[in-house]
């Protein structure tokens, strides 16, 4: 009888542990819903420091699964410092000799960091915010383009915001700052810049689930289109990332953009301190209509 109440007992807690096992499996990727589509998740009192995620997770190419590389204590300590101001942090943005080191906010709405801070308070200036459709996570769960928006009300490098992105149209700055970095709580992660150029709006490169040809003919674009020839190769299993900016070059219209785009560092590859780049003699220009 004994034996039979300890065999029991034991059959019990295995089920338990197993049902717990379960639910700590799923818990942290379930998306959360929106009451409402328009506007934005409530400043977070948690202090968990990890993000909810806002769409479900795009499938993981099994074959390509890559391992992150956590982020320093300090750049952790950033992100959990900001996401406790507002949940709908995902992820910190560097570039380096630049003055672009903030976080990145990430909601339903395209619009609603355009003009407000991380308080939710309006500001001229607005948020690094990256696009709705994107994912976040660690690098196996980010979205094949990651697409960040932030303002540049002039072409002065010296500027504030995304204003500072102009910086790349000087060769020895190219040459000498090869990566830019977006991190996330998962995963510590250098992209390096292949491509920066001018573009109308008809160019489809907001899209961040783009793949196959579409991904490879959006790569050859921005490389025709770019204001230099970076020695970086870019293929069909790498991505992306997007920063995208508005420009006067063209006048006041408000149909042209300025554009970096960096892919992600594969696994082994080694961070160099600078890139070959040359002018491009000819640069695709933009095609207004």
């Amino acid at each position: 009888m004994k034996h039979s109440y300890v065999l029991t007992r034991t059959i019990a807690l295995l089920l338990a542990l197993v049902m717990l096992l379960s639910f700590a499996a799923c818990g942290d990727r379930t998306p959360q819903p929106s009451d409402d589509s328009s506007s934005s998740s409530d400043v977070s009192d948690s202090s968990s420091g990890l993000p909810a995620f806002i769409n479900p997770l795009p499938e993981v190419d099994l074959g390509a699964i890559n391992e992150p590389e956590l982020p320093t204590p300090d750049l952790l300590e950033k992100i959990n410092t900001a996401y406790n101001q507002n949940n709908d942090v995902v992820g910190w943005l560097n570039i380096p000799n630049t003055t672009i080191d903030n976080e990145v906010l990430h909601t339903t709405d395209n619009d609603y960091y355009l003009r407000r801070d991380i308080t939710k308070a309006y500001n001229w200036y607005g948020c690094y915010y990256a696009d709705y459709e994107c994912t976040f996570g660690d690098r196996n769960a980010m979205a094949k383009d990651t697409i960040i928006y932030g303002h540049s009300m002039d072409d002065n490098p010296e500027g504030l915001k995304f204003s500072q992105l102009k910086k790349f149209l000087d060769i020895d700055f190219a040459k000498n700052n090869p990566y830019i970095y977006l991190s996330t709580p998962e995963d510590n992660m250098a992209w390096k810049v292949f491509a920066v150029f001018y573009t109308d709006t008809n160019l489809s490169y907001i899209n961040p689930h783009v793949k196959g040809a579409d991904f490879l003919n959006l790569v050859n674009e921005a490389k025709e289109r770019s204001q230099f020839n970076y020695d970086v190769d870019v293929n069909a299993t790498d991505k992306l990332l997007t920063l995208s900016t508005c420009t006067y070059v063209y006048g006041s219209r408000e149909d042209q953009r300025f554009v970096i785009m960096a892919r992600l560092v594969r696994p082994g590859e080694k961070i160099e301190a600078t890139v070959d780049v040359e002018k491009n003699p000819n640069p695709k220009a933009p095609q207004f209509k």
